[in-house]
């Protein structure tokens, strides 16, 4: 039975990490909610982290996001958008986990027929939890004491403040599609810990920048560009993506997606999805390339992502009055 070892005197939050970060946009940064082109968007991720390590521990994260569009505005042509945003994520033996329901709120300035600029802000709370915290190893127990379990308490939570900017615009005759987006979260730098005793323990500001392009190739291919970067104190997330997006029947709104990517110094990705109409599905794969290969069988296969999201349109009746004729006589 593998354990989990804590060898630090406070619990720290893990930041949860996405390969298909296109299908969490609010998870992204909040200026994100209400931008799309339609009424309300539900979507989500699957993530298991570690279906191929050979052991009995859980790494899986759950994504459900659900936004809407409302025509309250201070100018002409601006917008609203609302949203909820759920993560769940189990990590080890003790079964550690967080979570939570996450309130968002942006406001969409029309700048252009070709360009808006977002602003947008979240919060909510996030919840740990210790299911199993018998199982937990602690640093004693390597030095010739003994564990005590009963130093971690199984709840504990913290308060998410967080802010967002976010530009678009077309470029050209082919009317590109440029997105630019910058996320500040927890800027409220919170206090949490799950031990009875030893203090808290103080959550860094985790940054967020992220760039795409859409690129028109032609009538039938499209190719869709993104950079996410990520910032936690003296830790940096790096990944680009390049998604090659086929129309395969044009009637039907059928369109065929297959891409790459590579999270700098971890792990080669691998897309494969599709979009229908409004709905759209992908499931990615990560080739690790790091030390951790020797523990997956098979060999280097990580994690397992699978997104879906759907966008929606509400129209309204028509409801004319009826005309009565009165016939001459």
């Amino acid at each position: 039975m593998t354990l989990m070892a804590i060898l630090i005197g406070n619990i720290s939050a893990q930041d949860l990490h996405f390969t298909q970060f296109s299908f969490s946009p609010l998870h992204v940064n909040p200026a994100q909610c209400g931008k799309f082109n339609g009424s309300y968007r539900v979507g989500g991720i699957f993530r298991d982290q570690a279906f191929a390590i050979a052991s009995s521990s859980a790494y899986k994260t759950i994504n459900f996001y659900l936004d809407a569009t409302f025509p309250w505005r201070i100018r002409k042509n601006d917008w609203m958008g609302f949203g909820l945003n759920f993560l769940q994520d189990r990590s080890g033996d003790i079964n550690w986990g967080s979570g939570g329901f996450i309130a968002q709120i942006a406001y969409h300035l029309y700048l252009n027929p070709r360009s808006s600029l977002s602003l947008g802000g979240q919060y909510g709370f996030v919840n740990y939890n210790i299911q199993n915290p018998e199982k937990a190893v602690f640093q004693s127990s390597f030095t010739g004491g003994s564990s005590n379990p009963g130093i971690l308490q199984n709840k504990a939570k913290y308060k998410d403040i967080s802010i967002g900017i976010n530009y678009l615009s077309s470029l050209g005759a082919a009317r590109h599609i440029l997105e630019i987006g910058l996320n500040a979260a927890r800027i409220n730098r919170p206090n949490v810990t799950q031990l009875t005793t030893g203090g808290s323990n103080r959550l860094n500001t985790l940054f967020t920048a992220n760039a795409g392009l859409t690129y028109h190739l032609n009538q039938k291919v499209d190719l869709r560009n993104y950079l996410w970067l990520r910032n936690l104190k003296s830790n940096t997330e790096i990944i680009p993506q390049c998604i090659v997006s086929y129309l395969f029947n044009a009637e039907k709104g059928i369109r065929l997606n297959g891409g790459l990517g590579y999270r700098v110094g971890d792990a080669l990705q691998i897309m494969l999805g599709a979009d229908i109409n409004n709905l759209g599905f992908q499931i990615a794969l990560d080739q690790t390339l790091s030390s951790l290969s020797s523990v997956q069988s098979p060999n280097g296969l990580g994690a397992v992502e699978f997104g879906v999201k759907y966008i929606g349109v509400v129209t309204k009746k028509p409801n004319p009055k009826p005309k009565v004729f009165c016939p001459r006589f």
